[in-house]
C-alpha cells in the first residue's frame, strides 16, 4: 500500500492507496480518533456488489451506524438530496461525535463532502472513492458542491477529510463506460506537468484500456501527486495556480449541463479537452505541430465520444453559469506547452463557436 500527504490548511491528511485496502478501515478509525458514530452516504451500485463487505467491515468498529443509499447521479448531487440526508442524521439523532464516510464516486463524494462540513457546523469525513474519476480526482483537494438548477457545482464549500482510503478492487466491477469517464482526469493531468506522463499514457495506452491494476495503481498515484502539488499551494484558489485543473473544465460543465447529465463528467473532460486545445491554437499559443501532438491522445477515444454534438450556441448559453466568469464574460483555462497552461484568457464569441463547431465535426 502507497500513502501520499496531502497539505492542507486545515489539516493535512494522507492518502492510501492500494488494492484490498477496505479491511484496514477499522484500525485506520481507531488510529485517527475519529467518532465510531458513523454515518455512511453509500452508492447504490457499490451496496449491490459489496454491501456485505463494506457492513462487516464498518460495523466492527461502529457504536452506531447507519447507512443512506443515494442513487449516484448529478440529479441527486442537489439540494434536495442534501435535505433528505440532514433529515436522515437529524431523526436518527447523529450529533457533532458523527463521522460521515463517503463510498462511492465523485457525485457521492461531493454529496457527502457538502453535507459534512455544513451539519452541525462540521463534523469528520473520510472518503472511500470507488470509481477512477474519483480516485485520480474529486477525492482529493477539499472542494464539495452541489448543483443548482441548471449549473453544476454552483453551491459549496471547502472540506478536508481526515483521510482518503483507495481500493483499486472496486474498480473490477466497474462498466466500460465508467472506466472511460475517469480517464478524462487522467488525460487532463498529463498537461500539466512535462511530457512524461503524457507520453507513457500514449506508449501503455492498451495496459489502461484493459484495466491493468498494476498500471491503474501507478497512474492513480502519479495524479494524486499532482494534484496534491497543486493543492498545497493553492487550496482556496487564490493566487490562481489551481485553475490550472480546470483545464477544459469550461467546455466540460457546459456539455454535461445541456445533455442533462446523460453525458459522464470524463467524457465531457475528454470533449473540452479538445475544445481547449482547439481554442489555444485559434488563439495562438500553440503552432499546428504542438496541437497534432496533444490531440493524439483525447482522440484514442473517439470512437466512444460519438453522438456527442450539440449546438454550438447552446454551449455558449451554459457557459454563462461557470464559475471562472468574471464580469459577465467567460475565462478559458488554455495550454502554451506540456506544464505551461495559462488561466483566465478571454475569447470572442466567433472563436469559441469555431472551435466549438471543429469539434462537433471531429466527433460526428
Amino acid at each position: 500500500m502507497n500513502k501520499v500527504l496531502v497539505k492542507s490548511i486545515k489539516q493535512n491528511y494522507p492518502v492510501f492507496v492500494g488494492s484490498d485496502t477496505l479491511p484496514i478501515l477499522p484500525e485506520l478509525i481507531s488510529e485517527y480518533d475519529l467518532p465510531k458514530r458513523i454515518f455512511v452516504i453509500l452508492d447504490r451500485n457499490m451496496k449491490q456488489y459489496f454491501g456485505n463487505k463494506i457492513k462487516r467491515t464498518i460495523n466492527a468498529v461502529a457504536e452506531k451506524i447507519h447507512y443512506s443509499v443515494v442513487t449516484a447521479s448529478e440529479k441527486n448531487k442537489s439540494l434536495d438530496a442534501t435535505t433528505k440526508i440532514y433529515s436522515a442524521l437529524y431523526k436518527q439523532q447523529f450529533g457533532r461525535d458523527t463521522l460521515i464516510i463517503s463510498i462511492g464516486g465523485g457525485t457521492i463524494g461531493d454529496l457527502a463532502g457538502f453535507i459534512a462540513s455544513t451539519y452541525m457546523r462540521g463534523v469528520p469525513l473520510v472518503h472511500i472513492p470507488t470509481t477512477f474519476l474519483s480516485m485520480v480526482d474529486s477525492s482529493i483537494g477539499s472542494k464539495t458542491s452541489v448543483n443548482f438548477r441548471e449549473a453544476k457545482n454552483l453551491i459549496g464549500s471547502f472540506n478536508s477529510p481526515s483521510f482518503v482510503l483507495i481500493d483499486i478492487g472496486f474498480l473490477k466491477t466497474l462498466p466500460q463506460k465508467e472506466i472511460i469517464s475517469g480517464f478524462g482526469e487522467v488525460i487532463k493531468y498529463s498537461y500539466l506537468t512535462d511530457k512524461t506522463l503524457y507520453n507513457k499514457l500514449l506508449s501503455d495506452f492498451h495496459l489502461l484500456k484493459k484495466l491493468n491494476l498494476k498500471f491503474i495503481n501507478e497512474i492513480i498515484l502519479q495524479c494524486i501527486k499532482i494534484k496534491s502539488a497543486v493543492v498545497s499551494v493553492d487550496e482556496f484558489e487564490k493566487s490562481g495556480l489551481r485553475k490550472i485543473l480546470n483545464f477544459g473544465h469550461t467546455f466540460a460543465h457546459a456539455y454535461e449541463s445541456i445533455s442533462n447529465y446523460k453525458i459522464s463528467h470524463g467524457k465531457a473532460v475528454i470533449i473540452g479537452i479538445l475544445n481547449a486545445l482547439y481554442l489555444s491554437y485559434e488563439l495562438g499559443f500553440i503552432n499546428q505541430n504542438k496541437l497534432d501532438k496533444m490531440i493524439e491522445l483525447p482522440l484514442k477515444f473517439k470512437a466512444e465520444l460519438k453522438s456527442t454534438k450539440f449546438d454550438g450556441e447552446d454551449i455558449l448559453r451554459s457557459m454563462r453559469y461557470d464559475k471562472k466568469n468574471k464580469e459577465g464574460q467567460n475565462r478559458f483555462v488554455l495550454i502554451k506547452d506540456f506544464g505551461e497552461i495559462l488561466v483566465d484568457v478571454r475569447a470572442n464569441k466567433k472563436a469559441v463557436l469555431k472551435v466549438l463547431n471543429k469539434t462537433n465535426k471531429i466527433l460526428v
